[in-house]
């Protein structure tokens, strides 16, 4: 299969496309790991899942060179696949202590089903990378992922605004980001955070798929009730093609509040297109998933994890066990201590 044009560049501005399955075949490992590198002064990383060893080796690399280098991490444990929540193992934690990031690194612990599901740095504050790829083997070499990559002070404050947000104690929801557009190389780019944009980010696609004649869309999934009633009106004609992952869309019909007609687009086969997802098996050839981070092989992970859990706390229990043993024999040896040194008096009398 021929090899596609892998990037839309303009000077300020990059975008970035991974699509092992049509062809389209950008280097992201090797793009972050020079964007890391490029770094003067100052590099921020706000980062859901981190454990590819290239991009860990680069931040490393500018922390020893005495660049300041701060990281915001999702401490959260090994997370399940569902409708509502990114399947992620554990293991960023790991990879930070063994590069030798602890100091210069925060774990997020959001509570209930929250995610820290940020995937952006922000560079000497002039430069910003984001997109869907998380910093993983999986997100960056397999995956069907977009990147960008924005050279814009404007836009870098905003992201950084973000950021302090989360690393300052306690960690904070920043505050809706403005509405208003940044003008990057001719682009408008008009930057919304969740969850403190509350209904702003649904309520921006709404109002651009009412002014829509066209629509072109690549999602691991929907569920968005609003999204789902605007993209309703294109059921029985116009034009609109979408990919979606059939993987990630069952799960999202697991939902009990959505009406199954709301999921149309399923069965139009000459407008939409499902681009399953594939378990990753070392040692086998890259296989293309829309975001969907190796749902199997990373619910194995999951187990595996458990099982170790599990493990861990048999032990604990039994160290516990043998703890609480000793503890009732050295009380006993005690006193059978005192009672024979008792004996002498009492045959004394």
């Amino acid at each position: 299969m021929a090899t596609r044009a892998a990037r839309a560049s303009t000077k300020p501005l990059e975008i970035l496309f991974l699509s092992g399955r049509v062809g389209i075949r950008t280097d992201l490992t090797a793009r972050l790991v020079e964007f890391i590198g490029a770094t003067r002064t100052q590099l921020d990383c706000a980062i859901y899942d981190l454990r590819h060893p290239q991009v860990a080796a680069a931040l490393t690399r500018i922390h020893r060179a005495g660049k300041k280098v701060r990281i915001a991490y999702d401490a959260g444990g090994s997370r399940p696949s569902g409708g509502i929540a990114d399947p992620k193992p554990a293991g960023t934690a790991d990879v930070v202590k063994k590069a030798g990031l602890l100091k210069v690194s925060t774990p997020l612990h959001q509570t209930g089903r929250h995610l820290m599901h940020h995937k952006f740095l922000v560079r000497d504050s002039d430069t910003v990378w984001t997109g869907s790829a998380n910093l993983t083997v999986g997100g960056l070499e397999r995956q069907d992922n977009n990147c960008l990559i924005a050279r814009s002070t404007r836009l870098a404050t905003l992201y950084t605004q973000t950021f302090n947000d989360l690393v300052s104690p306690p960690p904070a929801i920043a505050p809706p980001s403005p509405a208003a557009p940044v003008k990057v190389g001719g682009a408008a780019i008009t930057v919304r955070f969740s969850p403190a944009s509350g209904e702003g980010i649904e309520d921006a696609v709404v109002a651009t798929l009412q002014n829509a004649s066209s629509v072109r869309m690549m999602a691991f999934l929907v569920s968005d009730p609003g999204i789902l009633w605007q993209l309703a009106r294109f059921k029985d004609g116009g034009d609109i093609k979408g990919i979606y992952d059939p993987g990630g869309m069952k799960d999202a019909m697991r939902s009990k509040t959505l009406d199954r007609s709301q999921f149309w687009f399923l069965q139009d086969k000459a407008r939409f297109a499902a681009a399953p997802s594939h378990a990753f098996k070392p040692g086998a050839r890259p296989r293309a998933g829309l975001h969907a981070q190796q749902g199997h092989d990373r619910r194995r992970k999951g187990h595996h994890r458990q099982l170790q859990l599990l493990r861990e706390r048999r032990d604990q229990r039994r160290e516990h066990a043998r703890y609480r043993f000793g503890r009732r024999r050295d009380g006993l040896h005690r006193l059978l201590r005192q009672a024979l040194r008792r004996l002498p008096q009492v045959a004394g009398r």
